[in-house]
């Protein structure tokens, strides 16, 4: 498939966001509480393909990973990819193809993103020489970063009307910002 420029350029400053951002947040020791990568995806995937959000969503935990330590490889970013995957997919369904809301949109996006984490640990935990704790995943995908889930269903929607706004002479004949 070919994408365009737009979401190419959107894609490149999201997924760099979902470095930068998790970095500032653990300083200060706020990163499971605030879901720092989440948020970039899931406003990356409000505004570009769905493929494009999967793309970001699965690739900026394992660059995080290896570019900063952070989530460690093995076993949090392997068990992030597919959950973040879905988050930034799941955006980009609920709005472009459902025609959700911007805020309806991010609610959609973290119910799929959460529940293809689950069932990510329910199989990879095992291949990974883990055990499964499902009540464990429960209490920190919603009770521990509720103000996270917050967070992601205030500002992603603002950055999606942002971004919205731009005008579409931005990017001309292939060149610009976004």
């Amino acid at each position: 498939m070919k994408y365009s420029a737009r979401d190419l350029s959107l894609a490149g400053l999201f997924g760099a966001l979902g470095v930068v951002l998790p970095m500032l947040f653990h300083v200060v020791g706020l990163g499971r509480v605030f879901l720092p990568m989440h948020l970039p995806v899931v406003a990356c995937g409000l505004v570009v393909a769905p493929p494009v959000g999967f793309a970001v969503g699965f690739v900026t935990p394992l660059i995080s990973s290896i570019a900063t330590g952070m989530p460690p490889l093995m076993p949090m970013a392997l068990l992030m990819t597919l959950e973040l995957g879905a988050l930034g997919a799941g955006a980009g369904v609920a709005r472009r193809i459902l025609k959700l809301p911007n805020a309806a949109a991010v609610v959609f996006a973290v119910i799929v993103g959460r529940t293809v984490g689950g069932l990510e640990t329910i199989v990879l935990a095992p291949l990974l020489g883990l055990k499964p704790n499902i009540g464990a995943y429960l209490a920190a995908s919603i009770i521990t970063s509720w103000p996270g889930l917050l967070l992601q269903l205030a500002v992603a929607p603002a950055v999606a009307v942002a971004i919205d706004k731009l005008p579409s002479s931005i990017i001309k004949n292939g060149k610009g910002m976004l």
